[in-house]
C-alpha cells in the first residue's frame, strides 16, 4: 500500500473511532511499527491527528472536513467575489468542470443564460445547475456524504473519458512551501484529473486558507491559475495569483 493511501486509510479509521492506539493499527494496516510511526508523524505535522501519551492516536478536530451545508456560510463575501471573478474567464461554448466544493457552488447564479456546459460530481451543484436552466452533465461514482458528491474508480474513469476547457476547484489549504492541499485521497484524484482533461485549471482558494497544510499535495502554487479575494503580500511575485478584491 503506497503511503498516501495509508495514512488515508489511518484518517478513515480515526474518523470512525475517537481514540485508536498504535498497536491496533499496525494490526489493522499489517505494517511495521516504524512505517506506522512515520505515518503518523507526517499526519500529526500536517495538523491532521494528535498522538497522545499512551500510544493513543486520535483526530485533530479543528482539521476535520465540514460538510458543505456547513462550509455555505464560512467566509461567504470572500467566496462570492472569487466566484464572480472565475466566471469572467469563462467563454461561450466553454465546457467547464466544477467540483463540490463550496465556493463553485457560488459562481452558479453567474452562469444562467450562459452558452456552456457544465460537467460537475457534486449533488448540491447539479441540483442548483439543473435549477437555474444551465446544460449539465453528472459524474457518478461512489457517494462521499460529506461533501455530498460521487468520488472513486467510476467517478475517475468518467471523468478521464472528458475534456473540458476549463475546470475550477476547491482545495483545504495552500502555501509558498507545499502547495495546494487536501485531506482526501479520492478528492485528490478527482482534482488530479480535471486538471489533466482541462486547457485550463483554476483553483479557487480564499485568503483563510493560506498557510493551512493538510495531507496530500494536490498541485504546485504554479500548477493553476489561484483566484483568492485579497492580496496576499507574499505571494506578489506569483503572476498566476488571480486577485478578486478589483470587482
Amino acid at each position: 500500500m503506497i503511503p498516501a493511501i495509508r495514512q488515508q486509510t489511518i484518517v478513515n479509521l480515526l474518523s470512525e473511532n475517537e481514540i485508536m492506539y498504535m498497536d491496533d493499527l499496525i494490526m489493522q494496516l499489517d505494517v511495521s511499527s516504524s512505517t506506522l510511526r512515520r505515518d503518523l508523524g507526517k499526519l500529526e505535522k500536517s495538523g491532521m491527528i494528535t498522538i497522545l501519551h499512551g500510544g493513543g492516536v486520535q483526530m485533530n478536530r479543528k482539521n476535520t472536513e465540514l460538510s458543505i451545508a456547513a462550509k455555505l456560510n464560512l467566509n461567504k463575501d470572500a467566496k462570492n467575489k472569487i466566484a464572480l471573478k472565475a466566471c469572467s474567464f469563462i467563454e461561450d461554448n466553454d465546457v467547464i468542470f466544477i467540483d463540490p466544493s463550496s465556493t463553485t457552488l457560488q459562481m452558479i447564479p453567474y452562469l444562467v443564460n450562459r452558452k456552456i456546459t457544465v460537467v460537475t460530481n457534486g449533488f448540491y451543484h447539479i441540483s442548483q445547475l439543473a435549477s437555474h436552466q444551465i446544460p449539465c452533465i453528472m459524474i457518478g461514482g461512489n457517494i462521499k456524504q460529506a461533501t455530498n458528491s460521487c468520488i472513486g474508480p467510476l467517478a475517475e474513469s468518467a471523468l478521464r473519458g472528458l475534456n473540458f476547457n476549463k475546470c475550477f476547484l476547491g482545495s483545504n489549504g495552500f502555501s509558498i512551501n507545499y502547495g495546494i492541499t487536501n485531506h482526501d485521497i479520492n478528492e485528490f484524484t478527482i482534482k488530479k484529473i480535471a486538471m489533466e482533461q482541462s486547457v485550463k485549471p483554476y483553483f479557487l482558494l480564499d485568503s483563510s486558507k493560506y498557510n493551512i497544510v493538510t495531507m496530500i499535495k494536490v498541485a504546485s502554487l504554479t500548477d493553476a491559475d489561484i483566484i483568492t479575494e485579497k492580496r496576499i503580500p507574499e505571494l506578489d511575485e506569483y503572476e498566476n495569483i488571480i486577485v478578486a478584491d478589483n470587482i
